[in-house]
């Protein structure tokens, strides 16, 4: 696969682990391997990596930085923190760090090379989608170029009036989000479930985003950013730098959207907790006419008993008399 996808670098000291990796790798991928701190910059610069996996806990590891080399030199990288640390800090950290993925030691060797295969191959199909698509996302900059910032957010306002549930408003989030040029995924935790758009329910950005509403409104990270309220939490993962004055401007803009996003869930809340009382009642009433009806027909099959054990005696008695 092009552009250096197939190139995976290993930063990490632990031998044994190493040697795991690389064996399991070796036949599919172009593995590099990078034992000390000193020498990973240069690694990176040298393998431009597709992906990267990475023990954070090395002595004078520099994590942040590897990081940004190697989305600098490859947009598409992909980093995973492979660590002891199983902490909510520790993986609130990966993400500050930059990682796209977090797991934990002892790791299962299969799941970490599907993760690898998926990542490479999801990679190059995007950069051939996007190598297609050239004249099409030129017409969407124009289209965008020419409203305002303000009216995107305006008439996201109005649409989400209109969203009854919490995955319409989900999408509708993203997809709005999407129109400023970045990357989003939504999490929405409404009465008895959580809705994600852009990730998997049990996926390390799905678990990052519950986790993360203990940290506060804003977590920025590299190239990331967080924006939490108490029922609803962003994730945009291209964030332009933040000396770019349209930084400022998105992570105003988003923090507008989300607050009008809270105040439509908390009325979805308020609908589905109407609707489960309804539904409650309803189960209640019908719990009390099964109730009266089993009472009913107890009631008619004692007095049938008493009828029939009544005209049985009395025919006994005509018989015995004759």
């Amino acid at each position: 696969m092009g552009n250096g996808m197939n190139n995976v670098l290993i930063i990490d000291i632990e031998g044994d682990d190493v040697q795991i990796v690389e064996g399991m790798l070796s036949e599919d991928f172009n593995v590099t391997i990078c034992s000390t701190a000193e020498s990973a910059a240069d690694a990176v610069n040298q393998s431009i990596p597709g992906v990267i996996l990475l023990n954070p806990a090395m002595k004078n590891l520099d994590a942040l930085n590897i990081v940004t080399t190697a989305k600098t030199l490859n947009p598409r990288s992909h980093v995973i923190f492979l660590s002891d640390l199983i902490s909510i800090d520790d993986s609130i950290l990966a993400y500050e760090q930059g990682a796209d993925d977090f797991i934990a030691k002892p790791y299962n060797p299969i799941e970490l090379y599907y993760k690898i295969e998926s990542h490479v191959k999801e990679a190059a199909d995007r950069a051939q989608l996007a190598a297609n698509a050239d004249s099409a996302r030129s017409a969407a900059f124009a289209a965008m170029e020419s409203n305002s910032e303000m009216g995107v957010i305006l008439r996201y306002m109005e649409e989400i009036t209109s969203c009854n549930s919490y995955s319409d408003l989900g999408f509708s989030l993203a997809q709005t989000v999407q129109s400023f040029g970045v990357n989003a995924t939504v999490q929405i935790r409404g009465i008895g479930c959580i809705f994600n758009v852009g990730c998997e329910n049990d996926s390390f950005e799905a678990n990052l985003l519950t986790k993360s509403v203990k940290r506060g409104r804003i977590i920025e990270g590299a190239h990331k950013l967080i924006i939490n309220d108490k029922r609803i939490s962003l994730l945009i993962k291209n964030t332009p730098t933040k000396d770019d004055p349209k930084y400022g401007r998105i992570k105003d803009n988003l923090a507008m959207m989300i607050s009008a996003t809270e105040a439509r869930v908390i009325t979805i809340d308020l609908v589905t907790q109407l609707e489960l009382q309804r539904e409650s009642g309803l189960k209640s009433i019908i719990g009390n006419a099964r109730s009266s009806m089993h009472n009913i027909r107890d009631t008619f099959n004692i007095y049938m008993k008493k009828i029939f054990g009544q005209k049985s005696r009395n025919i006994e008695k005509t018989l015995r008399m004759s």
